[in-house]
């Protein structure tokens, strides 16, 4: 008779154990799942964007290459200067741009843009924004996050 309420002590136990443990991992499930929708909530709005950016002189920027300072990356086309924000549309992250590749890669997901920050692969749902692009009365250039530019825009330099 000790043996069998013995035993019985035992299962409790671990049926009281199975049970905390189930409703610890549905609580930090459920934690991480609403972590996860409040960051694809936000993401839509991206970090905020940073005021007015200085670029320096457009000397020594020929046709084809890029140039990035800060969140903002500069380049030279046939058509003429342009400047892109560099935050990916995906979720935020900051794409680098690659010489060698000749590319902007996003480290967060893979997304890959073209020098004009057109998408060319990835999760991400479209290209780089184009972004308003001044020229300084001391002659160098200023590029304006904030302010949203036509793709086709160019600076004629």
């Amino acid at each position: 008779m000790n043996q069998s309420v013995q035993m019985d002590a035992s299962r409790r136990w671990l049926l009281k154990a199975l049970a905390a443990f189930t409703w610890a991992g549905l609580v930090g499930a459920l934690g991480l799942g609403l972590g996860a929708v409040l960051r694809l909530i936000s993401a839509d709005s991206g970090p905020a964007a940073p005021g007015p950016t200085e670029l320096g002189p457009p000397a020594g920027l020929a046709l084809g290459q890029v140039r990035t300072v800060q969140q903002v990356a500069l380049g030279r086309d046939a058509g003429g200067l342009f400047a892109l924000r560099l935050v990916c549309p995906h979720l935020g992250c900051r794409p680098a741009w690659n010489a060698d590749q000749r590319r902007f890669l996003c480290p967060c997901h893979g997304s890959i843009f073209a020098p004009d920050g057109s998408r060319l692969s990835g999760p991400a749902p479209g290209g780089l924004a184009h972004i308003a692009l001044e020229k300084s009365a001391q002659g160098g250039l200023i590029a304006y996050p904030g302010r949203p530019a036509p793709a086709a825009a160019r600076l004629k330099v």
